[in-house]
């Protein structure tokens, strides 16, 4: 390796330097592609911020320099001090003519080029990571959060922090992880919504962001074991309230990353203008129309079904914006769903993604009444000493409350056109997938 006075206090990044324009600068980052060309070589520089063409002329370096230039292969990382110049051919317009350089990193054979299977690239996704499509769909994730928590905060909710190892389920048995806790069997969070209620009777409005776990045999596009899970409650509020506060973070998140990241954006295919035209109220369909709609579509679901993935394609493939879908049968809806006038039904809500991408969010009004909700776990043959607790809140105190739970990949799945859930995050979980 090469040492050079490269002082710390004098990098920029390449964004800045590519408004800077012209002069001096001094960059740091790594090789995305490299090219040689009689006695040239070509560098495009990334880092976070972009990337530049680096263009490196063997009459500027001596033999030993040049010789590590040239064994350098992608994803090698290099400190390049040298001159800018307006290059119309070259990504971004400019250039750097690279006057002094030292390799940090080097890097030869990197696994990943073109046309490589999902599954590799799922094996090797420390390194895939690295990619302009993943580096994308990360800055976008990074907007979503951050718009998430300012939104609760300018509509008066405060973040709280449930627990993630749970002693009773949320949303069924049957998905599940459990493990041994100090010889007593407890479970991994498949929701904070409990806790989230108990907040309600001291905060009034409270979030939570937080990883939820469902055990699901599941090997579809949109489904994975270990998620982001954006949940709220809120005390005094219905089921439409409830959706009214969706519709308005929803349309706010859109906006947001619209501004701030139509480049990702346009770079995995969807139109900025797509979230900005993003608009409330959104459209909302009771379970009953929604069947009469499938029905015109040629698909037949009985009265009392849940909307399957198929379903749900069918209903969104017309909509460009998000809608709900609410009032469902009370049977397929969990305990703590408060039933309707017509017990058949209750006041629950899904959002739906439009253009085909179904379910992004589900909710709705909580039972408040303990006899109620006592009879509901006794017919289900649910032990209430598991539940206690939970029934402490309609003991003591008991309000209307609502809420709601959003997956985030489920969100970012759909913002960003993606053909797989698995993409929306960093490292995903599935049945099959726990490495790296």
């Amino acid at each position: 390796m090469i040492f050079m006075p490269f002082k710390k206090e004098e990098f920029v990044s390449i964004a800045e330097a590519l408004q800077k324009k012209k002069g001096t600068v001094q960059l740091h980052g790594w090789a995305k592609r490299k090219r040689e060309i009689a006695e040239t070589v070509f560098i495009l520089l990334r880092d976070s911020s972009n990337e530049i063409q680096c263009v490196f002329e063997k009459k500027d370096f001596s033999e030993r320099q040049w010789s590590e230039l040239f064994r350098q292969g992608i994803e090698s990382s290099f400190f390049v001090k040298g001159n800018l110049a307006e290059e119309k051919r070259a990504p971004n317009g400019f250039e750097l003519k690279a006057k002094e350089f030292q390799v940090i990193g080097e890097s030869q054979n990197f696994p990943i080029g073109k046309d490589l299977s999902e599954e590799f690239l799922l094996n090797v996704r420390h390194l895939w990571l690295r990619s302009g499509k993943m580096t994308a769909i990360n800055k976008i994730r990074h907007t979503v959060l951050l718009s998430i928590r300012e939104w609760h905060d300018q509509n008066g909710f405060y973040e709280v922090s449930p627990a993630i190892i749970t002693p009773n389920a949320c949303e069924g048995g049957t998905t599940l992880f459990p493990l041994d806790y100090f010889g007593e069997k407890r479970f991994l969070s498949q929701s904070a919504q409990m806790y989230l209620e108990v907040l309600i009777f001291s905060l009034e409005k409270v979030y939570g962001l937080t990883p939820s776990f469902r055990a699901e045999k599941s090997k579809t596009a949109r489904h994975l074991t270990e998620y982001w899970h954006l949940e709220g409650e809120i005390a005094w509020g219905d089921m439409f309230e409830m959706m009214k506060y969706i519709e308005e973070m929803v349309a706010f998140i859109c906006h947001q990353v619209g501004k701030r990241n139509p480049k990702e954006l346009q770079l995995l295919g969807r139109n900025p203008e797509d979230l900005l035209k993003i608009k409330t109220p959104f459209k909302k369909i009771s379970y009953d129309e929604a069947l009469s709609l499938l029905k015109k579509e040629k698909v037949s679901l009985p009265w009392g079904s849940d909307l399957s993935i198929k379903e749900e394609k069918v209903l969104a493939e017309k909509e460009k914006q998000p809608f709900f879908v609410y009032g469902y049968p009370t049977a397929i809806k969990a305990f703590y769903a408060k039933e309707q006038e017509d017990a058949k039904k209750c006041f629950s809500f899904d959002l739906m993604g439009g253009e085909g991408y179904g379910e992004l969010c589900t909710g709705g009004q909580r039972e408040d009444v303990i006899e109620n909700m006592v009879k509901k776990l006794k017919k289900d043959k649910i032990p209430l000493e598991n539940y206690e607790w939970y029934l402490d809140l309609r003991r003591y105190g008991s309000v209307p409350h609502s809420g709601y739970g959003l997956g985030i990949e489920r969100l970012i799945y759909w913002m960003c056109k993606l053909e797989s859930i698995k993409d929306a995050i960093p490292f995903p979980r599935t049945m099959n997938r726990s490495y790296p």
